[in-house]
């Protein structure tokens, strides 16, 4: 990224952070290693306290964490993270669900059906095509999410999405949970049709306990 790009639009803490964020996604900075400050700056060509503020920023999202005499490091997601971090979205995503219950018209179970299809055809014919299965994924999610109306809930969720950016290779590189997370998606369109906001709640909820479940024993037997 060209230094007059970072220096761009957004206040340049957020810029700084968003570099920062993307490139622990990437691994490009390795979980424990150390963030140092004076490195950082000399390599974004700025000073400091920006720099110090992103870092601020970061460890509030659970990227980094702040270690005495260390400084800036980079946080390792731990089994327990990972599952209070699925705990809330479970609980708000089904939330959500059972609040677009009423506001979902047929349009949007159509659009439901059609990305839905979109998510199988790569599930079943090209599983590795993990950018566009995740898109696919994020904008199912998304459709009922929007439609639940409730800006609390986009916030606190828009921020949990952030740290699964760092499970997705995990989360997409078995075919047979893709399958099968075609087939729960099904049946959250059945239960939208219904208009049964507790059948809708409870097969969001299932659904996401399920990817967790799936993690869970993947990340154990590494």
């Amino acid at each position: 990224m060209k230094q007059d790009t970072l220096l761009e639009s957004k206040p340049l803490r957020e810029k700084i952070a968003d570099k920062i964020r993307a490139d622990i996604i990437k691994g490009v900075h390795e979980d424990g290693e150390r963030l140092v400050e004076p490195k950082l700056a000399k390599s974004l060509g700025i000073s400091r306290t920006p720099i110090r503020e992103a870092l601020r920023q970061l460890e509030t999202e659970g990227f980094i964490e702040i270690v005495p005499r260390k400084g800036a490091v980079v946080k390792a997601l731990t089994i327990k993270d990972i599952d209070d971090i699925y705990a809330v979205k479970a609980s708000l995503e089904g939330l959500a669900a059972r609040q677009a219950t009423e506001n979902l018209k047929e349009k949007d179970i159509e659009r439901l059906r059609k990305i839905n299809q979109k998510f199988s055809d790569i599930a079943y014919e090209n599983p590795n095509v993990m950018d566009e299965y995740l898109k696919y994924n994020i904008d199912f999610h998304n459709i009922f999410i929007m439609a639940s109306e409730n800006q609390k809930i986009l916030e606190i969720l828009d921020g949990l999405s952030k740290n699964f950016q760092r499970l997705k290779t995990v989360l997409v590189s078995n075919p047979e949970r893709a399958k099968k997370a075609v087939a729960e998606h099904n049946e959250i369109i059945e239960a939208f049709a219904s208009k049964d906001p507790e059948l809708v709640e409870m097969k969001v909820r299932w659904h996401i306990e399920n990817a967790w479940e799936f993690l869970k024993s993947n990340i154990n037997n590494k």
